[in-house]
């Protein structure tokens, strides 16, 4: 069973998501095409971008670079620090 993740981390999961697909859609690119180009799953690009899964940081420099972006410009709208 999955341990459940704190609503806060849940946003920003969901947050980075959603920047991952809008920067995807503006290249005009599909998830499989993304995937293959970052060596991911096309499966796994669709779970991040729904803010189902936690990418691990050697996916988001791989996907970063598939897209031609700093991993910075990814994670541009989730710049605000988790508060404990």
């Amino acid at each position: 069973m999955p341990i459940p993740v704190p609503p806060r981390l849940a946003e920003l999961r969901r947050q980075f998501g959603l920047r991952l697909r809008d920067v995807r859609e503006q290249q005009g690119l599909t998830q499989e095409r993304l995937g293959e180009l970052a060596e991911v799953d096309r499966k796994t690009i669709n779970r991040i971008e729904n803010g189902m899964y936690s990418p691990r940081l050697d996916n988001v420099f791989q996907i970063a670079d598939a897209l031609d972006v700093s991993v910075k410009e990814l994670f541009g709208t989730c710049s605000t620090s988790i508060n404990r």
